[in-house]
């Protein structure tokens, strides 16, 4: 994935060097995260030759935050995007993303980039003092004399490398710390005096940006792991929600199973084989039920696709009364079934509409289970002028309380608690 191939990158070619190291590097300036807001503030007092220069800074800090809420690109391509403007604008030679893997808790490079134009030389040294420094004081820090900082293994130097100045900021979030983002110049020595340059490229102002940009990326990343940690909660109660669905479903297939064993044992009983015939017709069905079922959780992943055929809603809703007849009679309910003769053939989905039919019927048997007289009727009907197919299902219950009339279509929704 994107997101693995970013990090395989940032870990091939970023090095941090051990906590021990021979000659730390000199720290010569330090800033705290309220720089960002005193960067905005200079820029209004600003004289006019450094315009130009706070003008780029806003600049930059402006397509960063165009950047963050863009939903349309990963949290790797983000930061490599941040990381991108700050060594442009910086002038940073290349630079690094340091983030705290959230179940190792070790600091791990996670962004690795180097500026336009800029020969690749291959693992970026990083100075772990430095490191350790900005994640301790939560400031950021840059240094002007890298070169003395020993730290590539093998007794090469960073003169070697041509490292000339270094800058590393901590990525602050709202809670805790993240990471860090880490930047230097890679300018070989012999350049150097040929060009004459021997000013500091990195100044306090830019210390000042990218400790105002890292606040950003932190944010962003922040954020990130908020999202992944609320799709995660939503996977669960998807989760929960499809383990409900099918206890609803198996309830229901048992039921019918339960009514056919009871003809089944009764015409044992009375050595009555038509009897017997009857309840293991019933415990076909929903055999076949079961088939469907399992076959229905093998294609959840897909939205399932109605398996329309021409038949009669009569038979589905005769099959539903036969299956929960037994079941209604234990229960000491009567119930009736009244098929309408002038129902037409229509396309729909038999085990669908079975599925919806049974499930209403349950709950009307076991609302008037208990009471005097109690009674459920199923009726089909058919209307010539709306061309409209009807299924009814009424009982001599007590009703739903109005209170609970706005919730009935609630996915899940019951009062009937582990009944």
């Amino acid at each position: 994935s994107d997101e693995e191939e970013s990090r395989l990158g940032a870990m091939k070619n970023v090095e941090i060097a051990p906590a021990e190291e021979p000659a730390p590097p000199a720290i010569v300036g330090a800033v705290s995260h309220d720089a960002q807001q005193q960067l905005l503030e200079q820029t209004l007092a600003v004289a006019a030759p450094e315009v130009a220069e706070f003008a780029a800074y806003l600049h930059a800090l402006y397509r960063i935050s165009e950047a963050a809420v863009s939903h349309s690109v990963s949290i790797d391509q983000f930061l490599r995007t941040i990381l991108d403007i700050t060594i442009d604008v910086v002038e940073a030679d290349r630079g690094c993303m340091l983030i705290f893997d959230p179940e190792t808790e070790e600091l791990v490079p996670r962004v690795y980039r180097v500026r336009s134009g800029v020969d690749d030389q291959g693992r970026m040294p990083v100075s772990r003092t430095i490191v350790d420094y900005v994640l301790n004081h939560g400031q950021g820090v840059r240094t002007s004399d890298a070169r003395s900082d020993q730290r590539f293994k093998s007794g090469r130097s960073i003169l070697q490398a041509g490292i000339r100045e270094a800058i590393c900021v901590p990525l602050q979030g709202r809670y805790e710390q993240i990471g860090v983002i880490y930047l230097d110049t890679t300018t070989p020595s012999a350049s150097t005096l040929i060009n004459g340059r021997t000013g500091e490229k990195f100044s306090e102002n830019k210390l000042r940006l990218v400790l105002a940009v890292a606040r950003q990326a932190a944010l962003a990343i922040e954020d990130y792991r908020f999202q992944q940690a609320l799709v995660k909660a939503e996977r669960f109660s998807a989760m929960g929600q499809t383990i409900a669905m099918l206890s609803h479903h198996i309830k229901n297939i048992l039921q019918g199973v339960r009514g056919g064993s009871y003809l089944i044992d009764m015409g044992l009983k009375q050595h009555d084989e038509e009897l017997i015939a009857k309840g293991w017709s019933i415990v076909e069905k929903n055999q076949e039920k079961i088939y469907h079922l399992v076959m229905d959780m093998l294609t959840f992943s897909k939205e399932r696709e109605p398996d329309l055929q021409e038949t009669s809603v009569n038979q589905t809703v005769q099959d539903v009364f036969e299956l929960m007849q037994p079941r209604a009679e234990e229960c000491g309910v009567k119930l009736e079934c009244r098929l309408s003769e002038d129902i037409p053939l229509s396309l729909f989905d038999p085990e669908a509409i079975h599925r919806a039919v049974l499930n209403i019927v349950i709950n009307a048997v076991e609302a008037v289970e208990g009471t005097e007289q109690g009674r459920v009727v199923i009726q089909t009907g058919y209307s010539r002028e709306t061309d409209e197919l009807l299924v009814e299902v009424r009982d001599n219950g007590p009703g739903i309380p109005r209170e609970q009339l706005s919730r009935i279509f609630n996915v899940f929704e019951s009062t009937k608690g582990a009944r």
